[in-house]
């Protein structure tokens, strides 16, 4: 094995988790949660491929930040070329704060519409965390750690080893999560 795919391998064992965040805050519409995973594995070997090492190293914090922003970019294109007119639109955004009308089990975590200009992905970014902000007031301090981590896209189990519980104490921590988010 060369170097280079030596350093490949390792970054997409540390990004994993990085990636799974980002791909729940967005829908693909036609597609899976994986389509969208997968669209974010490229995302992260084209940041390896065109990043400038003279900005840093790959592995330190310049490298992070331009990974995720490819990740998000490689995401936000594959729901763009859902959108286009030959496939059926993207759905609208569905805030956090309220029940999905077709299926009272499904919420969305992030809006989905892709805004435009600067002024509309501030906007959006506001309301997100307004929504958050909402949301965290009716949390126990648990649950926020829970979705804090099921946020940044560990798995049930990771959020088990990290906090000191079972798996199944952590799903039924996301389950309380959802029937207060209805409410």
């Amino acid at each position: 094995m060369d170097k280079d795919e030596e350093i490949i391998n390792k970054l997409v064992e540390n990004y994993a988790s990085i990636i799974r965040g980002i791909c729940r805050r967005f829908y693909l519409v036609g597609g899976t949660s994986d389509d969208l995973y997968q669209e974010g594995m490229i995302g992260l070997l084209e940041a390896f491929r065109k990043f400038d090492e003279t900005r840093g190293t790959i592995g330190d914090d310049s490298f992070k930040k331009y990974a995720t922003t490819c990740i998000k970019r490689q995401i936000l294109d594959a729901i763009k070329h859902a959108n286009t007119k030959k496939n059926v639109p993207l759905n609208n955004a569905v805030p956090i704060i309220r029940k999905n009308d077709d299926d009272d089990d499904e919420f969305e975590i992030h809006e989905i519409g892709i805004a435009a200009d600067p002024e509309e992905l501030f906007i959006s970014k506001e309301k997100q965390e307004e929504r958050l902000s909402s949301l965290s007031e009716v949390l126990s301090d648990f649950e926020k750690r829970v979705l804090s981590l099921y946020l940044d896209g560990l798995t049930t189990s990771d959020i088990a080893k990290e906090l000191g519980k079972t798996p199944r104490s952590i799903t039924n921590t996301i389950q309380r999560i959802k029937l207060k988010v209805k409410r």
